[in-house]
């Protein structure tokens, strides 16, 4: 007989897990940013580095790309910053930059990095929102048998439940580098 961990809502399973996990990033975040103003926003340890607004909007466009185009298979059209209205608000098209193209920061030059839009914290957290809305959606609406299918992206080497958890994994990361930023700064203006 094999036991199953005792979660508050229910069993655990792996779909739980993830929804789980979307919901602490979303909780933590908030956490970690209420007392954050723009200004430490928008700081940068050095002139290369990443403010914390360009990492959230990087975890926000890193999940909408691996959870619609290469988990799903949809097109970019059809991500949260599409269909959510961001393009059209921002005026800005992030397909074809970057790192294969997927327009998340990752490999963007000095050049790309300036063109992303400056988000305020509100507009950051609901596009972030938007992203993890439409996951969790999918997530209460699929199965795991469906999960352990191949990704449409990575020549289906990965499974979608790979590809949505390298996503949230990094984004683990990245709410570490956040708290970090966030410390420097507090630091820099004593």
């Amino acid at each position: 007989m094999t036991e199953s961990l005792l979660f508050p809502h229910g069993e655990l399973d792996g779909i739980a897990m993830l929804i789980d996990l979307l919901h602490d990033q979303q909780r933590r975040l908030k956490r970690y940013l209420e007392d954050v103003d723009e200004t430490c926003l928008n700081w940068k340890v050095d002139p290369e580095a990443n403010s914390i607004s360009l990492i959230l909007w990087h975890m926000g466009r890193l999940t909408d790309v691996f959870f619609n185009q290469l988990a799903l298979g949809k097109t970019a059209e059809e991500t949260s910053w599409f269909k959510c209205g961001w393009a059209n608000r921002t005026s800005y098209d992030p397909r074809g930059r970057g790192r294969d193209g997927w327009g998340t920061l990752n490999e963007y030059t000095p050049k790309e990095i300036a063109e992303i839009p400056t988000l305020n914290k509100e507009e950051l957290f609901n596009f972030i929102d938007d992203v993890y809305a439409g996951l969790e959606k999918y997530l209460n609406l699929t199965t795991m048998r469906s999960l352990t299918e191949p990704a449409a992206g990575f020549n289906g080497t990965f499974t979608r439940y790979q590809v949505i958890v390298m996503a949230l994994m990094d984004n683990v990361r990245h709410l570490g580098e956040i708290l970090l930023i966030k410390s420097l700064w507090q630091r820099s203006i004593k």
